[in-house]
């Protein structure tokens, strides 16, 4: 096979893949509404008393840093930033690596690098360790560094905490309805805390894929451009060949003929 035809591919699924992981976002982001909609509702409810120590970190506790790269290249500055951030940020803070770009040579309190495409068989370890982290207060806080996919045209990179859970003022509905409910009300928001930050970090990973794949449609789309171009040269470095001994035989007939 061509490389064109490889380039084209490349490309040719780097577009596909956008488009799923589009649809996966969609999903991911309206799971996070409803959860966050079900806390803020148990929050604003006058009929249920919450303990608020629940919503306490403990301050000494290491941050956990998530950092999600890609396995492959051929994605511009696609790893180059994160990687930056990870070897930025404190060497106390635990560090999960989603990615085999990422460089963890060197580097301390590293939970996992986990390969992207592995990521579905351990994302379930991953939500455990999570979870574990948030209900014993062993991190005071869970950061996600990703590259973000807004648009096709706008893609950056991004630093997010995703726990403690914030949002902001101006998104606050005003509850007008109470309700009571069954069942010890604490366990059930620290369960739909832990929830929600899963959904956080699975929205950011099916953005973060968009990212890289529209970032290697773009490396792609200009490959083949220089690919077209080189052949082009090829080309008419072919015809100017061709030319040259077409007039080479020229000139050597006329001075046979001359000499004789």
């Amino acid at each position: 096979m061509s490389i064109r035809n490889v380039v084209k591919v490349m490309n040719f699924h780097s577009l596909i893949r956008v488009d799923k992981a589009k649809r996966q976002a969609d999903k991911y982001l309206m799971m996070e509404d409803q959860l966050y909609a079900m806390m803020e509702a148990i929050v604003n409810n006058r009929n249920l008393i919450l303990d608020k120590k629940i919503f306490r970190v403990n301050e000494d506790a290491p941050k956990i840093n998530i950092y999600i790269g890609s396995d492959f290249g051929f994605c511009s500055n696609y790893n180059s930033q994160v990687n930056d951030q990870l070897h930025k940020d404190p060497a106390g803070d635990v560090k999960i690596l989603i990615g085999k770009k990422l460089r963890s040579a060197g580097l301390e309190n590293v939970w996992d690098q986990i390969p992207y495409s592995r990521l579905e068989e351990e994302s379930g370890r991953i939500q455990k360790f999570l979870e574990k982290q948030i209900r014993t207060k062993k991190c005071s806080g869970i950061n996600l560094i990703y590259n973000h996919y807004e648009n096709t045209t706008n893609i950056y990179f991004r630093k997010l905490q995703i726990f403690p859970i914030s949002r902001d003022e101006s998104e606050k509905k005003t509850h007008t309805e109470d309700f009571a409910i069954e069942g010890d009300i604490n366990r059930i928001m620290i369960r739909l805390m832990e929830t929600y930050v899963y959904y956080e970090l699975m929205l950011a990973v099916v953005n973060s894929r968009a990212a890289e794949n529209i970032l290697r449609q773009n490396a792609t789309t200009e490959s083949l451009k220089k690919i077209d171009e080189i052949e082009e040269e090829n080309v008419m470095e072919e015809r100017r060949e061709k030319r040259n001994v077409e007039f080479q035989k020229v000139v050597d007939t006329f001075i046979k003929n001359k000499m004789y």
